[in-house]
């Protein structure tokens, strides 16, 4: 039953006029083409790929930051007369960001009248111990936005306002962003 519907449709192409056989030919060939092409490895993948890996990396690192930035802000707070041992927790917003090299291109076209313009971007590549890898041009670290502080001494109004005026000056925040508590001996 199969191949008399095969031969029915081989009857039916090669019944079909020159041009229409000629079109019919163009769409396959495309379509293998299109086919074809998804085998083939391109640069796009390969930023594509650089993009997922750096942001796998983006937050771990941004996990990073935030733990040595809370590890030195207690180290200096607590060499602060009357803070004695402290606890820090510093919240962020948002991640680690990379800001990759492009090579920016500009073209234009004139055709009579008309004219156009194209822009083209391309992440810059380069081969690094064997693996083509994009260049960071900048790395811009997360904002702090808030921080708390628990110390022994954060009961004492002198050493709240001394705990606050240093981490203002140390992480740039508002008095308003800063919380300062007294830790509990148990």
């Amino acid at each position: 039953m199969k191949t008399s519907k095969i031969k029915q449709s081989a009857e039916k192409i090669r019944s079909l006029d020159k041009k229409t056989k000629i079109i019919l030919v163009a769409g396959l060939a495309g379509m293998g083409l299109i086919l074809f092409s998804e085998f083939i490895p391109s640069k796009n993948k390969n930023v594509e790929s650089t993009a997922e890996s750096a942001a796998y990396y983006s937050d771990d690192e941004t996990e990073q930051y935030k733990q040595q930035t809370e590890k030195e802000l207690k180290e200096i707070l607590e060499k602060i007369d009357g803070v004695g041992e402290c606890e820090v927790m510093v919240t962020l917003e948002g991640t680690t960001e990379y800001i990759y090299a492009e090579n920016l291109s500009e073209y234009t076209d004139t055709d009579g009248e008309k004219s156009s313009n194209k822009h083209e971007n391309e992440v810059v590549m380069i081969e690094q111990d064997g693996t083509k890898q994009a260049l960071v041009r900048k790395i811009v670290k997360p904002q702090i936005t808030g921080a708390v502080i628990v110390c022994e001494g954060g009961g004492d109004l002198k050493v709240n306002e001394r705990v606050i005026k240093a981490v203002k000056a140390a992480l740039n925040l508002s008095s308003g962003k800063i919380c300062v508590e007294g830790k509990i001996n148990k």
